[in-house]
């Protein structure tokens, strides 16, 4: 890629200290891979060998992390509206992923003042926008429930009633819960398939506002070219505040809301990491099926990732395609593009994980020793399950989309199950459709209809239709019908029909979407808008196919816990349990690894590597301000002292998942040196199995965000309120030592296939070659050649001293 021709070229010797020469060295490996796996609950901390995490490097206790008595640095981590966040000083600073801000800078956004294209920096409080769409969880206390809600699915009498059970019991802990204090937000989650239950209580904050978020050329750099990839160069950091009243509780955005107190906050460090160094990650990791059995495991890989990349394929292309015509429908469309690009992408990098881990036989082989212990034929149950939910698959994917996909039509089916679900008791109800849901489920149909564009939802509907129309008779969509009507063909056949439905509908006025929000289910069946009328047919539907689920759930609240207790059989060592949006912490590494054969990624990238995929187009463009300030900026305090350059990114082998973006990354005294916000293409497959070799996360440095804010935003009251102010104008140390024990900080940490570790003198085998990429992702010299070299530079570096 060229260089943009403001950046001056590296001189060989700069461009050899920053890559080859590291990579000449990686030979000298630091300490050996460890299955850094696990997202622990808060209660499972003090259970973890803190005499080795010591000797790895945290200096933090276990209580000092996790006290249950009401104290800990994890109470510091909160959710962001389904992403990691967490607060970095005592006036309700937050710091989180650019991504996990999106779309609240789309949503105040115009052609005219595009937040998302330019950034956006309060320099006062009075200068902060609230953030639409935007609320904070902080974490107030965890309950065990585990006895109140067994009790109940014991006590039913069949599947259906277990889980209406289960349900029931949940809702009344919830609002005995909700019931405590003002602003109170609580949810049950459950563990280890139904093993165990915990209840959350948290305080829900309600007006969350902007602080500072980069332009979406350094947000977002490298775009979907470099998502999931590795080497990355993304500042994907944003800061925002939350508010409350004045007296401290939570409310809607006011004039005369004062910024928000934690209990806890985290101290930023401007130290950054070296590779081998700890770290730990803290935050909400959304959704992993690591203990998935194998037919779902295999119906996922032949049924549902397929379809899924057919679909979001062809929407991310209408999307791109009526974005690029006009400017409003791209602003309309960002955010919903931006999600479907990444679940489109995130299911080909797990298709791909899957099968280069073998993972489907290796999950057969464990069941094949279950099965000596399965005395109950739990397994057989499992997979009788498992074929049921493959045949209903495809009808249910496509009938999902139809009724919840990005399009007015979704808002419309939230419309009539709002209504529906209303009139039924509080224990009966689907969730997300209580009374204390209301506010939430009204933001995300205002969402929808400040989104609406006549003619994408159009070719969006359309693309679903085509699909449904190629469905086998037993599994036809019958609401869809109607629009279908007879057709086959491409996309195309059914566009006219899709334009019709939305030209005529009237929820596109936003004072008649309010008023029909409160209307009964007698209102909305009887309404003769088309629209509704599609959204009471697919409701129907949705209803029945919930159901269905809702009996194999039943079931599944026996055979779950049933297949734990044989898995612990058998996998060594604590069970974490899966992810499911609660809080946790992972700990880690900093590491590099083997993306494939004969290369070698190393765990750290700076600026020069950016400047070199910089083409002066996006998504490989940084704004004229911040190039203006790129020639002094491996001089300033905020570069790293070993590398010599800014250090924009780093790898660890955290364990993560979708959630965790914008979680906190910690170093081992407990203060943040970075934000997770992403996974390398090898580690997608992870949220269905750890593996210690690929399983890395990207983490975005402090320094980078802290280099921004000081020189080219002159954010001088941001820095100080994160506690770094006094090292503004202050030049990089010069680092000390000689130059080869400079570069060997810098070594990658990258395993070995026989787990061979230099520094602690077990033997490291011959096939631990030193193949390597540099921070742009090139392959260097051989070997000999690079150890001439780092000779040769070595002793024109101590004649230069």
């Amino acid at each position: 890629m060229r260089l943009h021709p403001r950046v001056p070229v590296a001189s060989a010797f700069d461009l050899v200290s920053a890559g080859a020469l590291t990579c000449a060295l990686t030979c000298a490996l630091a300490p050996d891979a460890r299955a850094d796996e696990g997202q622990w609950m808060p209660e499972q901390i003090a259970e973890l060998d803190h005499e080795e995490l010591g000797r790895r490097g945290l200096e933090r206790t276990a209580t000092e992390l996790w006290d249950p008595a009401g104290g800990g640095l994890l109470r510091a981590a909160v959710n962001l509206s389904g992403c990691s966040a967490s607060f970095v000083s005592p006036e309700g600073l937050v710091i989180t992923n650019h991504h996990c801000a999106y779309s609240a800078l789309q949503a105040r956004s115009t052609v005219d003042r595009d937040l998302l294209k330019d950034g956006f920096l309060a320099r006062t409080r009075a200068e902060e926008e609230p953030a639409p769409g935007k609320t904070i969880r902080v974490v107030a206390r965890i309950d065990d429930v585990t006895a109140e809600l067994r009790a109940a699915a014991d006590a039913a009498s069949d599947d259906a009633a277990r889980l209406k059970a289960v349900r029931a019991k949940t809702r009344a802990l919830v609002k005995e819960c909700d019931e405590e204090a003002p602003g109170r937000r609580c949810e049950v989650a459950s563990f280890f398939g139904g093993s165990q239950y915990r209840r959350f209580a948290y305080q829900e904050l309600r007006d969350v506002r902007l602080v500072y978020a980069p332009p979406s050329s350094i947000g977002e750099f490298g775009g979907e070219v470099d998502n999931w990839m590795w080497p990355r160069h993304t500042g994907d950091f944003a800061i925002l505040r939350a508010y409350v009243a004045p007296d401290g509780a939570s409310r809607e955005h006011h004039v005369d809301n004062v910024p928000y107190r934690p209990e806890h906050w985290l101290k930023v460090s401007a130290q950054g990491v070296r590779p081998g160094d700890f770290v730990a990650v803290l935050g909400y990791p959304g959704h992993t099926t690591r203990y998935l059995w194998a037919e779902a495991l295999a119906a996922r890989i032949e049924v549902s990732l397929p379809q899924t990349i057919d679909l979001y394929g062809e929407w991310i292309a209408i999307a791109e395609e009526l974005g690029a015509a006009d400017p409003a429908v791209a602003i309309k469309v960002a955010s919903t593009k931006k999600s479907l690009a990444n679940r489109h992408k995130n299911s080909r990098g797990m298709l791909a994980g899957i099968e280069a881990m073998g993972l489907l036989e290796r999950r057969r082989a464990e069941e094949r020793r279950l099965a000596e212990a399965d005395r109950e034929g739990v397994l057989r149950e499992l997979a009788a399950i498992a074929v049921a939910q493959r045949v209903r698959s495809q009808a249910g994917f496509l009938r999902a989309q139809a009724a919840g996909g990005p399009t007015l039509l979704d808002a419309a089916v939230d419309l009539v199950r709002w209504a529906r679900e209303r009139e039924r008791p509080d224990a009966e109800r689907a969730p997300g459709y209580l009374d204390r849901d209301r506010d939430v489920l009204w933001r995300s149909i205002e969402r929808r209809l400040r989104d609406h564009d006549d003619e994408l939802a159009a070719q969006l509907l359309a693309a679903v239709l085509r699909r449904a129309a190629e469905l086998a008779p037993e599994q036809r969509i019958a609401a869809l019908e109607g629009l279908i009507a007879g057709k086959t063909g491409g996309r195309e056949v059914f566009v006219p029909a899709a334009r019709r439905l939305f030209a005529a509908t009237g929820l596109t006025d936003a004072a008649r979407l309010r008023a029909l929000f409160d209307a009964d289910a007698a209102t909305l069946r009887a309404a003769k808008d088309p629209l509704l009328r599609l959204a009471n047919a697919l409701a129907d539907e949705v209803e029945a196919a919930e159901a269905v689920s809702e009996r194999e759930g039943g079931r599944l609240l026996v055979l779950n816990p049933a297949y734990f207790e044989l898995l612990r059989a058998v996998r060594p060592g604590p069970l974490y349990p899966d992810a499911n949006g609660t809080l946790r912490m992972s700990y880690a590494s900093v590491r590099g690894y083997r993306p494939r054969d004969g290369l070698e990624a190393l765990p750290q990238t700076t600026l020069a590597g950016q400047l070199a995929k910089v083409t002066g187009a996006p998504p490989f463009e940084l704004p004229e301000r911040v190039l203006a300030k790129v020639d002094g900026a491996a001089g300033t305090i905020w570069a790293d002292a070993a590398l010599e350059d800014l250090v924009l990114c780093f790898l660890s082998d955290a364990d993560t998942t979708g959630g965790n973006s914008g979680s906190a990354v910690i170093n081992g005294r407990g203060e943040v040196v970075g934000l997770n916000f992403d996974r390398v293409w090898e580690n997608i497959a992870g949220d269905v199995a750890y593996q210690p070799s690929r399983s890395r996360n990207i983490v975005v440095e402090l320094r980078y965000l802290f280099w921004l804010l000081d020189q080219v935003e002159d954010a001088t009251a941001l820095l100080d309120e994160l506690g770094v102010g006094e090292l503004r104008g202050k030049e990089r140390p010069t680092p000390r030592g000689d130059a080869a024990e400079r570069v060997a900080g810098q070594v990658t940490t990258i395993e070995r296939e026989d787990g061979g570790d230099a520094a602690s003198g077990r033997s490291v085998s011959a096939r631990a070659a030193c193949a390597c990429v540099s921070a742009g992702g090139r392959g260097g010299p051989s070997q000999l050649a690079l150890v001439a070299l780092v000779a040769a530079l070595l002793g024109r570096r101590r004649r230069r001293a």
